[in-house]
This record gives C-alpha cells, sequence and structure tokens, in this order.
C-alpha cells in the first residue's frame, strides 16, 4: 500500500458518534470499539477516534518534516535518532515495514 491508497483526509469524528472517524466523503474511515456498555471506557474509545482521526495530518506533518531534516548533515539518520524514528512511522503508514 502506498500512502495514496489511504482514503484522503482530514478525518473528523462524527458528530453523533464520537467513536467514528469519517472522510471527507462522509463514509466511515474507522472505529474505535470498546465496552459500550462500561461508561469508564468512552474517553479512552474517544481519545483512540481522535488519534486516529489525526492520522492523515501527522503522516503529512512527518513527511514535512523528513524532507526538512533530510538535508541536514548524515548522523543524523542512525538506529535510534529521531529521523531514524520518522522514516520507520513513514514507512509503517504506508505499509512498508
Amino acid at each position: 500500500m502506498s500512502a495514496s491508497d489511504h482514503t484522503p483526509g482530514p478525518w473528523q469524528l462524527h458528530k453523533s458518534d464520537d467513536t467514528l472517524v469519517i472522510g471527507t466523503d462522509g463514509r466511515e474511515v474507522a472505529e474505535a470499539c470498546g465496552d459500550y456498555t462500561e461508561e469508564a471506557e468512552w474517553p479512552r474509545m474517544e481519545a483512540n477516534a481522535r488519534l486516529i482521526a489525526a492520522a492523515p495530518e501527522l503522516l503529512a506533518a512527518l513527511k514535512r518534516a523528513e524532507s526538512h531534516f533530510g538535508m541536514l548533515p548524515s548522523g543524523m539518520d542512525e538506529p535510534g535518532s529521531v529521523m531514524a524514528e520518522i522514516r520507520a512511522a513513514i514507512a509503517k503508514a504506508e505499509g512498508r515495514s
């Protein structure tokens, strides 16, 4: 899967169900599931949905950071470096890891 294969952002929480993530076309992208009968779980479910909804913007920001910081001197891409983490996260989002 390439980055262009996912539903384009921005994604947002559904107005009447804050655990449902929808795309710009109004279709469901994802749902943060949990035990709806357990009221204590609702904040976690909503937080998970917010994180999912932010995914397209987070990926775009990581790609901009990679492009910007990729011009810095070598050594910043060593294992364990921030640049390596950025590239690993992008690869994971694009299905390359």
